[in-house]
């Protein structure tokens, strides 16, 4: 299964290394119209829903546009952080403008001093997905720890933001992987028919 998985990462972020800059640009302004529809959608309202965004690393989707977009709209945002591999994620507020300092491994983190927060609608990186909202990772199974994590405790929305090149007819599953609730891509948002954890 693990060189399987490895195997279906290695080609689908290669397409996504192809998407060029205008294409990139493009996107991101779509997932950001895209992503908005869906909180209509699903009736989020800013004083009731924290929502996490990933801060854009490599060739992801920006996720700049969204982000200012929530907080625009009243939204609470935090940014992931990340303590260890196979360990839940820690959540702190991020306002655009703040400082981001890197974290032990690598990402653009909110400060130590920022609070933590439970998000209730989690945007989600990935390498591939198909239409079932299985979604692979970047194999450190962060993701799938942090969603279980998040929904032993309340529930919560997963949508996982990608390019539509990097669709897979399946993606292999596992028993410790959480499916998504929705997928956004440039071209669709993809409903997976996943009730909230």
């Amino acid at each position: 299964m693990t060189d399987v998985k490895a195997d279906l990462r290695r080609r689908t972020l290669s397409r996504r290394d192809l998407v060029s800059p205008k294409e990139a640009h493009v996107a991101a302004d779509a997932v950001r119209a895209r992503a908005l529809a869906l909180f209509d959608e699903l009736h989020a309202e800013p004083d009731r829903a924290v929502v996490s965004v990933y801060w854009p690393i490599r060739s992801e989707i920006n996720t700049r546009p969204l982000i200012e977009s929530l907080r625009a709209k009243g939204f609470t945002v935090a940014l992931p952080v990340m303590s260890a591999v196979r360990r839940p994620l820690v959540f702190r507020e991020f306002e655009p403008g703040d400082d981001l300092h890197k974290g032990p491994f690598g990402l653009s983190e909110p400060s130590p001093d920022k609070p933590e927060r439970d998000p209730h609608i989690v945007f989600s990186p990935l390498a591939a997905f198909d239409r079932l909202g299985h979604r692979l990772g970047y194999g450190g199974v962060i993701y799938d720890a942090t969603l279980a994590a998040l929904g032993a405790r309340h529930p919560v929305t997963a949508i996982g933001l990608a390019y539509a090149v990097q669709e897979v007819e399946a993606v292999p599953v596992e028993p410790h992987d959480q499916q998504l609730s929705y997928i956004v891509t440039e071209r669709e948002t993809i409903h997976c028919r996943v009730p909230a954890r």
